[in-house]
């Protein structure tokens, strides 16, 4: 289990059932996400018990009400942290341009090209104008409008999640555990999902929303981590985790991330982070 989900002694409903999630609306529109074993904790997640998650599914009903208090006892549940974010040294900075390189490669070669990881789709082609739009406002520290033109990326593509909302949340991680500024990371941040909530679904709002405040799940803080401070072995075991997530998200997550960390490093050349 993973933050935010102490005291839970309240009403919820059943937003939506798949194979291995079961996601509850709570409070303020947030989602409990329940999950079985072997797949990626997050924030506001809860890991069952192969058998025990298979027996709470049986008993979910799209919209029905449930206790959550009764339904799930968390009392003696284990809390997994997210990774802590460390200021990078000029050595992170030199290993993280090498491992950019690889990364690009990896992707180019094994990533998922439906979404916005594609050089030809409608998606990317749209996406590229907001980017380099991105791209001239970040760099000169226009945070704010950075994030607006970030936002135009909100719900466009494929998937439960579109692969727009992934792109954002892997800048998001990239943004986050590279060091942006907690200032200029806020107005970027905020500004990109003020209004995500009308132009996305519920789970995918929910992802932004977590990543806005850095939340992450494991496998998104692994892939980030290991590109700053891993090898190239690696970098493979992390991605082959992030091919699991969803049909292209792991992709365009992944995707994000690169794109991201090129924007911080380019700063970092021009401007010491603080």
């Amino acid at each position: 289990m993973k933050s935010l989900l102490e005291g839970c002694s309240y009403r919820v409903k059943v937003h939506s059932v798949f194979d291995h999630a079961i996601n509850f609306i709570a409070k303020e529109n947030w989602l409990i996400t329940i999950l079985p074993k072997g797949f990626s904790e997050g924030p506001q997640t809860i890991i069952l018990g192969n058998k025990d998650f298979q027996d709470l599914k049986s008993l979910m009903t799209i919209d029905s009400i449930w206790d959550f208090h009764r339904l799930i006892n968390i009392k003696d549940a284990r809390i997994i942290r997210g990774k802590i974010v460390n200021r990078l040294s000029l050595n992170d900075m030199t290993k993280l341009e090498v491992n950019i390189i690889y990364f690009q490669r990896l992707l180019d070669k094994k990533g998922n090209k439906a979404g916005l990881l594609g050089k030809d789709n409608v998606y990317s082609d749209y996406a590229s104008t907001w980017l380099e739009l991105f791209s001239i406002h970040f760099q000169k520290h226009e945070f704010e409008e950075a994030g607006v033109r970030l936002s135009h990326l909100i719900g466009l593509g494929p998937g439960l999640t579109p692969s727009g909302d992934d792109f954002i949340l892997g800048i998001f991680t990239s943004i986050y555990f590279l060091g942006l500024n907690k200032k200029g990371r806020t107005k970027l941040v905020e500004t990109a999902i003020k209004d995500a909530v009308n132009r996305t679904n519920l789970i995918s709002y929910n992802m932004l929303r977590q990543g806005a405040l850095g939340g992450f799940i494991s496998w998104v803080e692994n892939m980030i981590n290991v590109l700053i401070y891993g090898d190239i072995e690696q970098i493979n075991r992390s991605f082959y985790n992030m091919e699991k997530i969803g049909s292209s998200s792991g992709s365009d997550i992944s995707a994000g991330i690169l794109y991201g960390a090129k924007e911080i490093l380019k700063l970092y050349k021009r401007t010491e982070l603080s």
